[in-house]
């Protein structure tokens, strides 16, 4: 009789334990770069947009994450980062009022949005201008593919000499930059108080297109800190962006 009732207490509780395991939703997916390659060591969160909860997760050396919610959330927002990419964020809206595993796969873009503000081929675009003069200082983001190669350097087997050669050639051109960026910024807030944001166009353009100068420079003396391997397995976005005489006359 007891080996009875010690059964039919477990019969019991059985049934209430097996909701909380399946009412979880599982949120799984790939984070990967530009090029389509997996992103080790990105940070991905994920809100439920109807309690405020979040819930962080790393993903594996295989770019590959998993969360798990208790609560079933109308829908989730998700943002994934990664030291030398601009975030990434999506919002994902439930199909079922049952417990889902969602697959959000999630891509990194080759270069922060600030990039193409102003082509560099002289052109303007008057919002687009709007939107860097009105940014907060400090808060604009500055193109930098060699940190973008430094912060591929577990996959890429950065020796100690190519990070240090590698940080020098980042802070320098994060220096030359700024400078072009900030010299922006003062030209914006002139021809605002002109009131016509578009007369600087052509004078931003050229400032761009020195930043672009610096960047490939920049760039071309990263390919030769790199081994040819190290070189060859990076996104087509950041080689492409090499100086074009240096690019042509290498072997």
């Amino acid at each position: 009789m007891r080996n009875l009732i010690v059964l039919l207490s477990l019969l019991w509780i059985a049934p209430r334990a097996l909701p909380a395991q399946s009412g979880s939703d599982v949120l799984t997916g790939l984070v990967t770069d530009l090029a389509g390659r997996p992103v080790a060591d990105a940070q991905v969160s994920a809100t439920s947009l109807g309690t405020g909860v979040t819930r962080f997760k790393t993903t594996d050396e295989n770019g590959r994450y998993e969360i798990y919610f208790p609560d079933i959330a109308p829908s989730y927002a998700i943002t994934v980062k990664r030291i030398g990419f601009s975030p990434v964020q999506r919002t994902i809206t439930r199909r079922t009022k049952a417990a889902e595993k969602m697959t959000i796969d999630l891509q990194f873009g080759g270069t922060p949005v600030a990039l193409s503000v102003v082509e560099v081929n002289g052109r303007s675009d008057a919002p687009a201008l709007r939107e860097i003069e009105k940014a907060p200082a400090g808060e604009i983001s500055i193109p930098n593919p060699v940190a973008d190669i430094l912060a591929l350097r577990d996959s890429l087997h950065l020796s100690a000499v190519e990070i240090v050669a590698l940080t020098d050639l980042s802070d320098s051109l994060r220096a030359r930059n700024g400078r072009i960026y900030q010299s922006i910024r003062s030209l914006l807030a002139k021809s605002q108080e002109a009131g016509d944001v578009t007369q600087m166009a052509g004078s931003v353009a050229l400032m761009l297109e020195e930043a672009s100068g610096n960047t490939a420079r920049a760039i071309d003396a990263a390919q030769k800190v790199l081994r040819p391997e190290q070189w060859l397995v990076l996104p087509a976005g950041i080689r492409d962006r090499s100086a074009p005489s240096l690019v042509s006359g290498a072997k």
